[in-house]
């Protein structure tokens, strides 16, 4: 993996890194990625790395001679305790928590430093990376912005020229962000002071466009997902990872779909990203919360399906203009409407049958479970009746008195045992007996056969309409 001077190569799960107990600033978060960038080729052989405080000021145009600054910061970096890869981008699962800096020291214009083994094997050749520009991120006044700059450019794709989050919850982003759970608790304050100003510093610095969607439970927002797309290739700013979306189907289905429809990438990507944002405000579908993905493409097909229905009957001679304009001003389609409601019905439908015949088999699991089990307490009575056929007898001479059904059934010219063994019927009778005489045996297999059983029930239960 070749890197040019001007840039660090910063594995996704380093960039996603939150600080326990307090947020990496400004100046910490720019020094790192510089030092990083430095040792960078020398981490998989060297435990210690070394680098001029000269260099390392011309590198991140500081101006100051002071060495106070890098001191503190590098004095920060050492005490910073972070947690590892908290978005699980990489879809492996590992929880780690380490330092951003094992050590630092300056002596005679030489800054000496070195990361923890486990932090330097995962910095060295990352399977998932994104290269960050020194110079770009220098540009950045805001460690809000910054940090938003790497994790957006840590989803945004080389190869492609959009990009996507996902959703991030509020307690996450205040992680990666470096906020605390005090600064900023109302969201409002949180998206005026952090979110809002972040993304715009982005927008005005880098050479992509971000754009923030947030997710709702009820009025309280509990998620937020990032949108970016490249907008300008700056000189200065070689930004480059792994493709996001390297092949055509791994590209959004609704950016697929319009630049099918014939719109231009560039058209496509703005609604993509906008989402009903891009509809007149006056026009857009009631009801709608912000987080109304799975809504927003089922919008655009209805637009599709209308100018497709127009240029059948001749009547659109600009497609795409008329495409444009329909999802701007939602034009109306009643036709897709009644073909989504018979489709949806169709669905529920076959998802009835569908849940229908899960039922069907779990009940009949349900049956085979209770027959075992019913077969397995069977067994245990008649042990225990040919063990303790007294207890039969004494049983025979309480029922007579007591029962006519079992003085009808029961034949007194045999034993109470022949009558047990003959007379299935007669079985229902003893059998509370045999249980009072010796609990213990049967409660085992009563419960491990209940477990079961509720197991059963449980996903039965799910299945049934509400």
């Amino acid at each position: 993996m070749k890197k040019s001077r001007n840039e660090v190569i910063k594995h996704s799960a380093a960039i996603q890194m939150a600080a326990i107990g307090h947020g990496v600033t400004l100046l910490q978060r720019k020094i790192w990625n510089v030092l990083l960038a430095l040792a960078y080729d020398e981490l998989p052989t060297k435990e210690e790395h070394f680098a001029s405080v000269k260099n390392l000021m011309h590198v991140l145009e500081f101006e100051s001679k002071n060495e106070a600054y890098l001191k503190e910061a590098l004095e920060a970096l050492v005490g910073c305790k972070v947690l590892w890869n908290v978005l699980d981008k990489d879809e492996e699962y590992e929880w780690a928590a380490t330092t951003l800096l094992a050590q630092a020291k300056i002596k005679q214009g030489t800054c000496t430093y070195a990361y923890s083994p486990e932090l330097r094997r995962r910095l060295h050749n990352p399977r998932m990376y994104a290269r960050l520009s020194l110079s770009m991120q220098n540009k950045f006044e805001s460690k809000h912005a910054q940090a938003l700059w790497e994790l957006c450019l840590d989803y945004l794709g080389g190869g492609n020229d959009y990009g996507e989050t996902a959703y991030i919850s509020v307690d996450t982003f205040r992680k990666l962000m470096g906020i605390a759970d005090s600064m900023y608790p109302a969201f409002m304050r949180l998206n005026e002071k952090v979110i809002k100003p972040a993304i715009e510093e982005v927008n005005r610095v880098s050479d992509f466009h971000v754009t923030v969607d947030f997710k709702r439970q009820g009025r309280r927002v509990v998620a937020l997902k990032f949108k970016m797309r490249r907008v300008a290739v700056l000189p200065a700013a070689k930004n480059d990872q792994g493709k996001l979306f390297p092949e055509e189907e791994d590209t959004p289905p609704v950016v697929r779909e319009l630049q099918n429809a014939g719109l231009s990438t560039q058209d496509a990507l703005t609604i993509w990203q906008q989402g009903f944002r891009y509809v007149n405000e006056d026009a857009r579908p009631e009801g709608l919360d912000e987080d109304a993905g799975a809504d927003f493409v089922r919008y655009i097909r209805e637009k599709i399906h209308l100018m497709t229905c127009r240029q059948a009957s001749g009547k659109v001679t600009n497609s795409t203009g008329f495409l444009l304009e329909a999802i701007k001003k939602n034009y109306a389609n009643p036709t897709f409407v009644q073909e989504h409601k018979r489709k949806i019905a169709a669905e529920a439908q076959q998802m009835r049958r569908e849940r229908e015949k899960q039922v069907q088999v779990l009940e009949q699991q349900k049956a085979e479970i209770e027959k075992a089990r019913d077969t397995e307490l069977e067994h245990i009575y008649g042990q225990i009746a040919l063990e303790e056929p007294g207890i039969l007898d004494q049983a025979a001479s309480e029922l007579w008195v007591e029962d006519d059904g079992f003085k009808f059934l029961y034949n007194q010219g045999k034993s109470a045992l022949e009558n047990y063994q003959s007379r299935p019927m007669l079985k229902g009778y003893f059998h509370p007996y045999l249980q009072r005489h010796d609990p213990a045996r049967f409660e085992p297999v009563r419960q491990r056969y209940e477990v079961r059983i509720a197991a059963l029930d449980a996903q039965i239960a799910a299945l049934q309409p509400a």
